[in-house]
């Protein structure tokens, strides 16, 4: 047997393996894909698929686009992506531009090792961080190191800065934690921890408190 024929006979082997890798995990969204160049390997507890060369996952609401993705461990649980890294969930209407990231399918929890810029267009919220975690699933996002979210209201922009932000999309609460600033209708103020409600406006700080109101 002459290795062109041997490959032709692989080829629906490996569409098997790879259909069989990325079908639905217990209770997750399925899983398509696309790139420009695609290599599977399959051994059992280490199966991935990579992607590059115009790298796209789809899976549910949320599109993932990168120089290079690869699909990981058996039905594709994690999603890894570098390069211009774009990440687009048409559910919640939210838009992440970042590097690199790291998605696990089964709890919908994603990370961000490096900076990181949101748009969240349902609550016109924009911000941006060194460090993002976020739990899709409960609506929770925490942003680290140079933390910084912007945010519309009918009095002008909200301005929030902090070593770290803990923004709840559902209850629409925000928590700055660490050298805490914000900057709303021309007035500032600063303390250790700030709430603010989304919803009312109302801001509620914490531990040494500094400010100035400009009347």
């Amino acid at each position: 047997m002459n290795s062109h024929t041997h490959y032709k006979r692989c080829i629906p082997v490996i569409l098997l393996l790879l259909f069989t890798m990325v079908g639905s995990l217990s209770g997750a969204t399925p899983i398509s894909f696309r790139g420009g160049y695609t290599r599977a390997v399959m051994r059992e507890g280490r199966e991935s698929i990579l992607l590059s060369q115009g790298a796209v996952v789809s899976v549910g609401s949320i599109q993932f686009e990168a120089q290079r993705i690869e699909l990981i461990g058996p039905q594709a649980r994690y999603i890894v992506g570098e390069g211009s890294v774009r990440i687009t969930d048409t559910d919640n209407n939210i838009i992440i531009n970042c590097n690199e990231i790291s998605f696990d399918r089964e709890t919908e929890q994603l990370l961000v090792d490096g900076w990181v810029e949101i748009q969240d267009l349902e609550n016109e919220v924009v911000a941006s961080g060194a460090y993002l975690s976020y739990n899709r699933t409960k609506g929770l996002m925490k942003l680290q190191i140079a933390a910084k979210l912007l945010r519309h209201t009918d009095s002008g922009p909200m301005v929030c800065r902090a070593d770290s932000i803990e923004y709840d999309r559902n209850a629409m609460l925000l928590a700055l934690i660490g050298n805490s600033e914000v900057t709303w209708k021309n007035d500032s103020y600063r303390s250790s921890v700030t709430t603010i409600n989304l919803q009312t406006d109302e801001i509620v700080m914490e531990g040494t408190i500094k400010g100035t109101v400009n009347g």
